[in-house]
């Protein structure tokens, strides 16, 4: 599914992975869901792994997409329930470098239309280095537009409408769903048996330096707690490194790997590792024995 917003961290390239080692019920295998199944998201984001899952779930699911950030809450309430309004707001905007300034000044501010608000948090990480939005020091191709990239290379108002209808078909479809700007506390509490809750939270080593709303090592390790003790089933991406795997030495590992390619420069970065976790194997269904889960020593 095309993006609405480019944005850091964006699992869009290991979203197959993820969604294949989810339950039966959620990737198509099992049409029928359990009684009261629910889908929650915390960190909802760009929405890269819960829209390509929602298009093969159930309308009977029950729906909780939630982000603290207050722009990404604003784009996904809008595409669900004021989409016309967003979707003027595209069509009628031209980028600038004064443009990118003043809609990361705006950043985070609330001007009394939420449409308004989500159009501003698209277009300011369209026109940013990498996605990055409020986090990046100017626009494509710099304040000077003196480079062969500009700050108008990556806005397409027909493909970013494109993007905007395909996800209000996938989150329309659902009788109940609940879009919220909540701390992932507020959620996690409320999770349930029968739901399936996918996170995807900042980077423990470089959240600070992608995300206006980072988490504090206190708070990565209160939602290593959280998930120890949750009713619910879960699937957590994170960066591989020696804290996340010491928080979750009590959970299982897949080892994930994906090499980044600047779709400007068409220079390919180095391969990154990354972790999707999971709760304890005598937790885990029969779906996802042979799924290549490895334990807290590295082996399956």
């Amino acid at each position: 599914m095309p993006s609405i917003i480019r944005y850091p961290g964006s699992k869009a390239k290991l979203v197959g992975e993820i969604r294949q080692s989810m339950p039966g019920w959620l990737i198509g295998r099992v049409w029928t869901p359990p009684e009261n199944a629910g889908y929650i998201e915390p960190f909802f984001g760009s929405g890269a792994v819960g829209l390509e899952v929602l298009k093969h779930v159930h309308p009977s699911v029950k729906v909780w997409i939630n982000d603290i950030d207050y722009g990404m809450f604003a784009i996904w309430h809008s595409v669900v329930h004021e989409i016309a309004e967003l979707v003027s707001h595209v069509r009628d905007f031209e980028p600038t470098a004064d443009a990118f300034y003043e809609l990361k000044d705006l950043d985070g501010t609330q001007s009394g239309s939420m449409p308004l608000d989500a159009f501003r948090k698209i277009a300011l990480h369209r026109m940013s280095v990498s996605g990055f939005g409020v986090m990046a020091g100017g626009p494509i191709g710099g304040r000077d537009q003196s480079g062969d990239y500009t700050v108008g290379c990556r806005w397409n108002p027909a493909s970013i409408e494109q993007a905007i209808y395909l996800a209000a078909n996938t989150l329309r479809k659902f009788s109940e769903i609940r879009i919220t700007n909540l701390h992932f506390r507020a959620v996690m509490r409320q999770a349930r048996e029968n739901c399936l809750v996918y996170l995807d939270p900042p980077y423990y080593v470089k959240g600070g330096q992608l995300y206006a709303h980072n988490m504090s090592h206190e708070e990565h390790a209160e939602l290593a707690g959280m998930l120890h003790e949750t009713a619910a089933d879960w699937r957590l991406s994170y960066d591989d490194c020696p804290e996340i795997r010491q928080m979750y030495s009590w959970a299982q590992f897949q080892e994930l790997e994906i090499r980044y390619t600047n779709a400007v420069t068409d220079k390919r970065r180095p391969k990154n590792r990354e972790l999707l976790i999971s709760p304890p194997p005598d937790e885990v269904e029969n779906d996802y024995v042979g799924m290549g889960w490895v334990g807290k020593d590295g082996r399956p």
